[in-house]
């Protein structure tokens, strides 16, 4: 049987105890901290694409400009309603597919050392 521990032990035991509480509270706020810092980049990331797509859209009709948000609403889905951007639209999707499935083929196999960079 173990003897009983003393106040001084008790209280040793508490203060460590108080000390790794602390630690670990501090590492849960650093990985909260880092989570926030990834998802807020992922929404910046988010962000840059669709204000490129939207400068794209607008580049190549400036007219759109002067439409509201329904109004363009209105607009994609006339234009991705038709059965020739339905088909170009699926192209592209699997030309992408294609290209990127290659590039990491590539890389896994280590014959290529450059990343590719989509802007």
């Amino acid at each position: 049987m173990t003897k009983p521990k003393t106040l001084d032990q008790l209280q040793a035991e508490k203060e460590q105890a108080e000390t790794q509480l602390a630690q670990e509270q501090h590492k849960l706020e650093r990985l909260e901290n880092r989570k926030k810092y990834l998802e807020k980049g992922e929404r910046q990331k988010r962000t840059h694409r669709l204000c490129n797509l939207g400068g794209t859209i607008e580049s190549l009709a400036p007219v759109v400009k002067d439409l509201t948000r329904t109004e363009m609403t209105e607009l994609m889905e006339h234009i991705f309603s038709l059965s020739e951007v339905q088909r170009a639209v699926r192209h592209m999707a699997i030309t992408h597919i294609s290209q990127a499935n290659r590039e990491k083929e590539l890389k896994a196999d280590g014959t290529i050392s450059s990343e590719r960079h989509a802007d």
